[in-house]
């Protein structure tokens, strides 16, 4: 049971397992504990949010969306993360990963990994 005033939360073992591992190095000395760490994450993440701009999402059909989507990617040349795609169009997540799937399958985009771009750059 929690001590008085506060609560306790589940995290996942991997994540724990991630956060002690950061501890133990060198970055980790910074950090008294696990909850130190996980409460100035969650603090600087409240604080992220709480700056965040309200997005408006529209739900154009598939193929208005799938002609905003290229239209983008025209005007904005380069590799893109959905999430920044739908995003910056103001476009539902899952209907971004419906067309660029499509797209895909079209042979109209193609994925790069983060290792191939890590080697272009180079």
């Amino acid at each position: 049971m929690p001590k008085q005033g506060y609560s306790s939360i589940t995290l996942s073992s991997k994540l724990v397992r991630r956060a002690r591992k950061l501890l133990d190095g060198p970055l980790g000395e910074r950090y008294r504990s696990l909850t130190e760490l996980a409460s100035e994450a969650l603090d600087e993440k409240l604080e992220a949010l709480k700056e965040a701009p309200i997005v408006s999402m529209r739900t154009p059909s598939r193929e208005d969306a799938k002609r905003m989507i290229l239209a983008y990617l025209k005007e904005n040349p380069g590799a893109h993360y959905p999430s920044d795609i739908a995003y910056s169009l103001g476009l539902d997540l899952e209907v971004v990963f419906e067309v660029t799937e499509s797209l895909l399958q079209e042979h109209m985009v193609e994925t790069r990994s983060i290792i191939q771009q890590e080697i272009k750059a180079r």
